[in-house]
């Protein structure tokens, strides 16, 4: 077989003649012919941008958003050349707008289509879900309503727009757990997204309080949470709560600071009278009489910087005084311990004065 090794006379006449007729063709249909439909016709609000109110006002100027194939020059180019003020969340990576938290927001073609009729949705969204916790709410709870089916956009969104309204939380949820919303509204506010963040870190069962500074166990599990976060209204709020003891419960502290601020040396969290108390500087089992309630030294709960001897020794005060009569030293008699430290006398004797009743 024989293959030619240029191009014969009437092949580049058919050539020509083909290309003529394109151009023809393009030329009379304004460029429509090489269109792969009809364009959006626009909202029923519609907008002048760019000179027009809608795309399909463009039919046939192509140019007007294709850039030519030579062109350095994307797409999204033109978008943003009628489209300004998405251009400007792009340009600034606003944060408060869908354009400029979205990465891609310089590749409009990502999310809008074209080309698929005049009344067809030009914003595409299947697959948006994975993005939109980007958007400050990630769809991780909202794959299906309470009735079992899909979360449609619409669900949240209304009227064709993706303004949120806050208030939309409240009454969706209200439509199947009115009673609970009432109870949790009270307590929280109706600002649902200033700690729910779409993940459902707080309503999947019980909250996994050992993730945070402070895990709870003893009577701590039967807190509820406005009662330790009293007044919270934000997700911030929820971390500054007090992750000492003595941060919750300074108000309830008999104590009255006297003892320092680390309850936990003495209380633990099953019960808070079941103290226990390294007393060093003097013995609890002082007598033989073994572990001895503390009301029977401190009478005064709320001070126990205070003591007194006379509620186990048989002596009174008055016998105490006749017992150190002519000790000019000691003028408070009733602060035994200055002298007998540890329950012993001066020099560790004293044995008498050590008696316990009978």
């Amino acid at each position: 077989m024989v293959f030619p090794t240029a191009p014969t006379r009437l092949g580049g006449i058919a050539a020509a003649v083909a290309l003529a007729a394109v151009l023809a063709a393009w030329g009379l249909s304004h460029g429509e012919i090489f269109s792969p439909g009809d364009l959006h016709a626009g909202d029923s609000t519609p907008r002048v941008l760019g000179s027009v109110r809608s795309h399909a006002e463009l039919a046939g100027r192509c140019g007007a958003c294709h850039a030519a194939p030579w062109s350095a020059e994307g797409m999204s180019a033109g978008c943003v050349a009628c489209h300004r003020d998405v251009g400007r969340e792009v340009a600034a990576r606003d944060t408060a707008s869908v354009h400029g938290v979205l990465t891609a927001g310089d590749r409009c073609q990502g999310c809008h289509t074209d080309h698929a009729g005049p009344t067809a949705a030009i914003t595409r969204v299947k697959g948006f879900d994975a993005a939109h916790g980007r958007l400050g709410f990630a769809l991780d709870a909202h794959r299906r309503t309470s009735d079992g089916a899909p979360f449609a956009c619409a669900a949240c969104h209304e009227g064709g727009r993706f303004a949120f309204d806050d208030a939309r939380c409240e009454s969706c949820h209200r439509e199947y757990q009115d009673r609970f919303v009432t109870t949790h509204v009270a307590a929280w506010g109706s600002d649902c997204r200033a700690c729910h963040d779409g993940t459902d870190r707080f309503s999947r069962g019980a909250f996994a309080h050992d993730t945070t500074a402070f895990p709870l166990d003893g009577a701590h599990l039967r807190a509820t949470c406005d009662g330790c976060h009293t007044g919270t209204r934000t997700l911030a709020g929820f971390r500054k709560a007090p992750v000492t003891c003595i941060g919750c419960h300074e108000k309830d502290d008999t104590h009255r600071g006297e003892m320092g601020t680390d309850c936990g040396s003495c209380h633990g969290t099953a019960r808070w009278d079941d103290a226990t108390f390294a007393h060093e500087a003097f013995p609890l089992d002082h007598g033989g009489e073994g572990r001895i309630a503390c009301r029977t030294c401190h009478e005064d709960a709320a001070n126990y910087k205070s003591y007194t001897c006379y509620n186990c020794h048989e002596h009174s005060r008055e016998r105490v005084a006749a017992e150190h009569r002519g000790e000019v030293r000691r003028t408070n008699l009733d602060d035994c311990l200055a002298c007998h430290r540890g329950g012993r006398g001066e020099g560790g004797g004293d044995s008498e004065r050590r008696e316990r009743r009978h």
